[in-house]
């Protein structure tokens, strides 16, 4: 694997996922991150804390080496029932197609027996809509795929999570400036119990 150096902008996302991820987890925990992406915040994560940790992706896009990495088909978590205590998807879900969100949560579910985490996009404004668009367009290109996407905003979210049994504990909205001052867009941390 080509050897990456995180940038700056990387280095803060990935310091502002940990702060949210980070008080769930113990060295007894087991964790799954889903669409790990380039592997940064599960990587960083691994020298923060002993447990487990497992990382999936529709395809290999790290820039960092992660223990125990698999590429799934964005369906089909490759993992026994109630596996991990934490599964924690990191701004992905927005990249899976609206009618496929539910089949992936509910695997999410299926092989958690404790939390899921959700950190999202969700739109409130014009601009907020307008940039997620062309973060969904530009992310297809860069993977080539012309599958369709979609940013819910808080309340669609909320109401997937319970028809799925997914029960939110928490649901904070993040500052604008949480991740990085570029990228000032509405989010949402929402913390689930599998019921």
């Amino acid at each position: 694997m080509r050897k990456f150096t995180m940038s700056k902008t990387v280095g803060q996302e990935t310091a502002h996922t940990i702060s949210v991820v980070r008080p769930h987890l113990t060295n007894e925990s087991s964790l799954l991150d889903v669409g790990c992406g380039s592997g940064w915040v599960a990587a960083t994560l691994a020298h923060q804390v002993s447990c487990p940790i497992s990382t999936v992706d529709i395809g290999d896009f790290r820039q960092v080496e992660t223990a125990d990495f698999h590429v799934f088909d964005g369906l089909s978590l490759p993992f026994p029932d109630k596996q991990f205590d934490v599964v924690l998807f990191s701004f992905v879900l927005h990249h899976v197609p609206d009618e496929l969100k539910p089949l992936l949560l509910a695997e999410a579910r299926r092989v958690c027996r404790g939390r899921v985490l959700v950190l999202e996009d969700t739109p409130v404004t014009w601009f907020d809509r307008w940039v997620s668009r062309q973060h969904g367009e530009r992310f297809r290109r860069k993977i080539g795929s012309c599958e369709r996407f979609g940013f819910l905003v808080k309340e669609q979210w909320l109401r997937l999570f319970s028809l799925l049994g997914l029960h939110a504990v928490q649901s904070q909205t993040l500052s604008r400036w949480c991740r990085s001052m570029w990228q000032p867009f509405a989010r949402t941390a929402f913390v689930l119990e599998v019921v």
